[in-house]
């Protein structure tokens, strides 16, 4: 039995164009089962922009007023600090001056006192001689 070439060859295009034929319906069959799932997601995907065209300008116009809000509290703030530190000064100041008076009186209450002692002393010392 000899073999012709031709029937050879036939036969490996034959098995090629059958594995071509089950491999082009496997791949078919797998894109029929994403068909769906590409459905479901492009809805999505709709639904998504819709949302998006519907929501954003709302948004945007709630952070614009958000930001003008925070605006003004920065100005507030800056204002009430300069205030605050106005009064601190004021303060600081009343407090400098307050303590410098105590300084004042109670070094006249010293002098004064050791002015009483040692006038106490010299007239006992001096009642001692004159007796």
């Amino acid at each position: 039995m000899i073999l012709d070439p031709l029937s050879s060859i036939n036969g490996l295009v034959f098995g090629a164009l059958l594995f071509l034929g089950f491999s082009v319906c496997a791949l078919v069959w797998a894109a029929m089962t994403l068909i769906p799932q590409i459905n479901r997601t492009l809805t999505a995907y709709e639904k998504l922009a819709v949302t998006l065209d519907e929501e954003i300008g709302p948004t945007l116009q709630e952070v614009q007023k958000v930001v003008v809000g925070v605006g003004e509290l920065k100005q507030i703030a800056g204002q009430t600090m300069g205030t605050v530190s106005h009064k601190v000064e004021d303060v600081s100041g009343t407090l400098t001056k307050v303590a410098g008076s105590a300084t004042k009186q109670s070094s006249v209450w010293a002098h004064g006192l050791f002015a009483g002692v040692k006038t106490y002393l010299e007239g006992k010392h001096e009642s001692r001689e004159h007796s």
